[in-house]
């Protein structure tokens, strides 16, 4: 008797293997996910190993009026926006529908996006820059990092992130959906960091190092981008548009990398560099 128990627990359990291998059950964190933290953590470490050696370079003596300008006007665009978003997100308060809550979580997300925008986009219009650090990368006239909009990304950027993939999170909960994306967040936060040290080192070739680290460590927030998709419900309603509007976040990404490198080569001008921005 007690053997043909055991025997059924044991094909019970196989059965149970069999089934989540067919469901697509898979380990918390796949291949890709795992290879973003690993990096990312060997990236921080490099980064203030880097920091602490050789220093960050000097600040800026002057700094271009019409870029200050710019973040005026920028800071004058985007308040039209927060304020709109925001008042969606106290409109959405008292309506307990699924898809509504859905819509609140992300308009906190939004609101975050546009405060952390308007913060740093103030703080360089009415402090000259803020912290200007002197691109030491860049060929060419002497041009500005611009510290305080490297801070900025830091928060922006993995928080867009997460309001453009919260589209694909389907039926997960939101730490669900959020626990699955930090390897992805962690690394863009990582590679941030690494690409204004790369500009600001004083050292050369550490510089460089880190510039092409953090080029590295995109590639490998793409390769789990893509994981990401590809694990979304297949029956996800409006699953192409919601793929399609990922997709183009990270040719955005894509051609903003293109742009730091042709601001460091001297391809295009300190002011049109920040106008793109």
């Amino acid at each position: 008797m007690l053997e043909r128990t055991q025997s059924k627990l044991c094909l019970a359990t196989r059965a149970d293997a069999a089934q989540s291998s067919k469901d697509g059950v898979r380990p918390p964190y796949p291949l890709a996910a795992r290879v973003c933290l690993w990096f990312s953590w060997a990236q921080v470490f490099a980064s203030i190993w880097v920091w602490v050696v050789y220093g960050a370079g000097e600040l800026m003596d002057e700094v271009d009026q019409e870029e200050i300008k710019h973040y005026h006007n920028a800071k004058v665009m985007l308040l039209p926006a927060m304020l709109l978003e925001s008042c969606y997100l106290f409109s959405s308060q008292n309506n307990i529908n699924q898809l509504k809550l859905q819509g609140s979580e992300m308009s906190y997300l939004v609101v975050l996006e546009y405060c952390v925008k308007m913060t740093y986009y103030s703080t360089m219009a009415h402090f000259n820059g803020g912290l200007v650090h002197k691109n030491l990368r860049a060929f060419g006239p002497l041009r500005g990092c611009y510290t305080v909009r490297y801070i900025g990304w830091s928060v922006a950027v993995p928080n867009l992130i997460t309001i453009n993939n919260y589209a694909l999170a389907g039926k997960k909960s939101f730490r669900e959906f959020v626990t699955r994306l930090f390897p992805n967040l962690f690394c863009t936060w990582a590679y941030i960091l690494a690409s204004w040290l790369g500009e600001v080192v004083h050292d050369p070739f550490m510089g460089w190092f880190l510039v092409i680290l953090s080029f590295v460590a995109y590639c490998f927030a793409i390769w789990d981008q893509i994981d990401i998709i590809l694990e979304a419900d297949p029956h996800l309603r409006g699953r192409k548009f919601k793929v399609g509007v990922v997709v183009l976040k990270e040719i955005i990404f894509f051609v903003y990398g293109l742009v730091y490198l042709f601001g460091v080569a001297n391809w295009m001008s300190s002011l049109a560099e920040q106008v793109f921005y």
